[in-house]
């Protein structure tokens, strides 16, 4: 047992920093390591053979009886940073295509403790723990504080809202004192079912001045149903119809369809996930109207963001 605890110690924090230095701390926090293990004794009367699948059986039970128990500690940090309020928003800005200042920032929550960190692995714990409209709350509300002690004069807030958000008897009842430079970003987690039913909300939401985004279009459930149904009036482009669009004419023509798409309806396009020079020319040859992405600017704190704004200006 100490031999396979200390093997699985040095692998993980081997490969764990790995990924953090190539792709962050929150592709990181998504990997861990479960190892089971099973004694097999041999029986002269058994297949071989037999023995060492049916160890390998029982060596995997181990390891997910490790893996929930894992799983339970997640559930125990998630209700501790809910109680304690444990959770911050990095913010990442959105900038004009053509003249590159600052349009407004998508709030990204980040769990304060280290097992929830990453928003993906947070959620994730919180959907089979059932605290998903506790933990959208917080998330929504942390975000909000943002809205009137860091962001500029007429800067919007883009909030990520899942479908299931709005069934949520609080979520009607949040507290905004400017809802006209609230974005609220449909990100779908979960499909929307019932259009007609769901417009009636968010036409509710509409007259007290909240606008709307369909994030990710092009993949998964947000495709050309979401955006015609929901009529919203920013489209985030997923990040897969802009990697590489520079060499790639059918994305291009794609996107030129969804700005002309866009223009002709009173919205507008934002291309998401511009890593590279190259791309951020292209879209912002094709029309499109805003741009977020790392080669521009990384999520970080609003000071830091602010830091490197007026730097930029300078």
């Amino acid at each position: 047992d100490a031999e396979i605890t200390e093997m699985v110690s040095r692998l993980q924090r081997n490969v764990h920093a790995r990924i953090e230095a190539q792709h962050g701390e929150e592709i990181a926090a998504l990997f861990d390591i479960y190892v089971g293990r099973a004694h097999v004794y041999y029986n002269p009367k058994i297949r071989l053979e037999r023995m060492i699948y049916r160890g390998i059986r029982e060596a995997a039970n181990a390891a997910r009886s490790i893996e929930q128990r894992e799983r339970a500690r997640k559930v125990a940090d998630l209700r501790s940073s809910l109680r304690e309020r444990g959770v911050y928003v990095d913010y990442h800005p959105i900038v004009y295509a053509d003249t590159e200042q600052i349009f407004g920032y998508e709030a990204l929550a980040r769990g304060v403790m280290r097992s929830l960190r990453s928003p993906e692995v947070m959620f994730e714990v919180a959907e089979e723990a059932d605290l998903i409209w506790e933990l959208s709350r917080l998330c929504r509300s942390r975000a909000l504080e943002g809205l009137g002690s860091h962001l500029g004069d007429g800067e919007s807030l883009f909030i990520n809202v899942d479908p299931h958000d709005f069934n949520d008897p609080l979520f009607n009842e949040m507290k905004v004192s400017h809802p006209e430079r609230v974005v609220l970003e449909i990100t779908e987690r979960t499909a929307i079912k019932d259009y007609p039913k769901f417009r009636e909300k968010l036409s509710i939401l509409r007259e007290q001045g909240f606008r709307f985004a369909v994030d990710d279009a092009g993949s998964g459930y947000a495709g050309l149903g979401s955006i015609a149904n929901l009529e919203p009036d920013f489209i985030k482009l997923d990040i897969s119809l802009i990697n590489a669009i520079d060499t790639n004419f059918i994305k291009q023509n794609l996107v030129e369809t969804m700005v002309k798409f866009a223009n002709d309806h009173g919205a507008k396009v934002i291309a998401e996930g511009v890593e590279r020079a190259e791309e951020f020319m292209t879209v912002r040859n094709l029309g499109v109207h805003l741009v977020q992405g790392f080669y521009l600017h990384k999520p970080a704190t609003m000071q830091a963001s602010r830091t490197r704004e007026v730097a930029r200006t300078a």
